[in-house]
């Protein structure tokens, strides 16, 4: 999923972004918030951040932590791109990417060196063992 939704972004430099992660079986009713959210965040970076410019860079990676609440964690940071200056108002985007994905605990830092999103959702939002391949089910 994550591959699909950089794509569009990607030219011909292949370290433009990085994905990084075991294979991690969604359940449907979370592919597709989750879906929508990354592409929201693709479609930013390629609009106002790092792949906007020719230099910037993505970097996704995501695993699931198995403490005593076992929890699916993405990170999405991005380098090199213009300036990050945090939005005046609340947009639509922003609102999708803050509340889209259900019982996740969303995070967003504008930071000097770019801006970085953590998403962390707990381990029953995962089909099954939250992992491996279910067929019919969406992976990351």
């Amino acid at each position: 999923m994550a591959e699909s939704q950089l794509a569009a972004h990607l030219t011909d430099n292949v370290n433009r972004v990085r994905l990084e992660g075991p294979p991690v079986t969604l359940k449907a009713d979370l592919a597709t918030p989750f879906g929508l959210v990354l592409h929201e965040l693709a479609t930013n970076a390629a609009k106002y951040g790092s792949l906007s410019v020719s230099g910037g860079r993505v970097s996704v990676s995501w695993k699931v932590d198995h403490d005593s609440k076992p929890t699916f964690r993405m990170l999405w940071e991005e380098q090199n791109g213009p300036q990050v200056i945090p939005p005046a108002k609340t947009s639509f985007g922003t609102s999708l990417v803050e509340r889209g994905i259900p019982d996740a605990t969303i995070k967003r830092e504008f930071r000097t060196t770019g801006f970085v999103c953590s998403i962390e959702v707990p381990l029953d939002q995962l089909s099954g063992d939250g992992g491996g391949s279910n067929r019919g089910q969406p992976n990351l």
